[in-house]
């Protein structure tokens, strides 16, 4: 089987974990295939000609109409449709690309070039796992690749994944109005972990003792999906919204949304129990400290922002009562984001009532956006999916 690795930057320069995971796999004996890095702004030729030396390079630019759009044209996909899937209006209006958006690149592309089974990692992550020893955390290597082709050689199974070791997103905070905050957030089931900080400094490490299980949420920075098995499975989706009505930024979830419309697949998705080292706010081993560090901060307020944007379509998707949630989460984020912005000194986070109502109100345009874009991608897999269930390598 063919092996590829897909990783997903602003810019393709060499500050990326990629060097590592090619030199692990190398080291545990395992043939990458291909790496694909899709970039949506700047890329250093230096760092492809360094990449090229080792591993097939392909690089796929958001909105180049290059290899990738010409590939499709030449399957027999429409221009109409190649646009749906591809075509980023925010690119040159927000500099932003929708996390779906750039995922689907790498898949058609990893498609269309003879890929097998397709690895998603992020930049921010690396090979190695956090786990405690004597009393004391230590980063450990671990056999990436080997970790999730253990599993991926068996038939019935189509998608490995596992969550993170290291900093939680959410960092160590304590103030008034934090549970309404998380309540408005759709993040009620972290308040208890967050409040117990003081234990564990939010701090993620791997487990002791693996016990892989069968599950449908994906941690799209640590995943491998056969390719042969998308005509069944629906593309990656998130979009953007307008949090104040000028600004868009992008919304969250769109691994989360890929895990929950596969629950009716019989096919296995499997939580591996592998958590690889996330270097959440790149200064590990420090301890997360939001309150006087402007980069946590940063992050978090996107992060929030991000699940603004992704709840009302996750909950439309799950078929709750829109209406109730709303009114439930907006009387709880109006007192929590206040406390917040107190707490912190930063009157950003203020936003995020009126930033909950522009969600809710853009959902109309998101739901109509995603059928289409689920029709785009079932008439592109039928027009890349052979008789016998491979795809074809046109580049070969």
């Amino acid at each position: 089987m063919n092996i590829s690795i897909a990783m997903i930057t602003k810019n393709f320069n060499f500050n990326t974990g990629l060097d590592d995971f090619l030199k692990n796999a190398e080291k545990f004996g395992h043939k990458i295939y291909s790496v694909i890095v899709v970039y949506s702004h700047k890329i250093d030729k230096t760092t492809v000609k360094y990449f090229s030396k080792k591993v097939k390079v392909h690089a796929v630019k958001i909105n180049d109409k290059s290899d990738l759009y010409k590939d499709l044209l030449y399957k027999g996909v429409s221009s109409k449709d190649i646009n749906r899937l591809l075509k980023v209006k925010t690119l040159s209006t927000d500099g932003i690309v929708p996390y779906g958006i750039n995922r689907n690149h790498a898949i058609l592309k990893a498609m269309l070039t003879g890929t097998d089974i397709l690895f998603f990692i992020d930049t921010d992550v690396y090979p190695y796992v956090l786990r405690k020893e004597k009393g004391q955390i230590i980063k450990e290597e671990i056999d990436f690749i080997g970790s999730h082709m253990t599993y991926m050689k068996k038939e019935n199974i189509i998608v490995t994944t596992s969550d993170y070791s290291g900093y939680y997103i959410i960092p160590p905070m304590e103030f008034e109005g934090m549970k309404e905050l998380f309540i408005g957030l759709q993040k009620e089931i972290i308040y208890e972990y967050i409040k117990n900080y003081n234990i564990h400094n939010c701090l993620k490490i791997d487990s002791e003792i693996k016990e892989p299980f069968v599950r449908h949420k994906i941690l799209g920075g640590n995943l491998a999906i056969k390719l042969e098995t998308f005509d069944k499975l629906p593309p990656f989706y998130s979009s953007y919204y307008s949090p104040d009505g000028k600004n868009n930024v992008l919304s969250r979830g769109e691994d989360t949304i890929l895990g929950l419309k596969s629950k009716t697949i019989k096919e296995d998705f499997i939580d591996i129990d592998v958590k690889i080292f996330h270097d959440t706010y790149n200064n590990y081993p420090n301890v997360p400290d939001i309150k006087n560090n402007k980069n946590i901060k940063d992050r978090f307020y996107y992060a929030c922002l991000g699940w603004i944007g992704r709840n009302p379509f996750l909950n439309w998707l799950m078929e709750e009562d829109l209406s109730n949630i709303e009114e439930e989460q907006l009387k709880n984020i109006k007192f929590g984001s206040l406390k917040l912005s107190e707490y912190l000194n930063d009157d950003r986070f203020l936003i995020l009532p009126e930033a909950l109502e522009n969600s809710y109100n853009n959902l109309p345009h998101v739901i109509k956006d995603y059928k289409k874009t689920i029709k785009s991608w079932e008439k592109t897999m039928i027009k890349l999916k052979k008789g016998d269930g491979i795809y074809e390598d046109i580049i070969n």
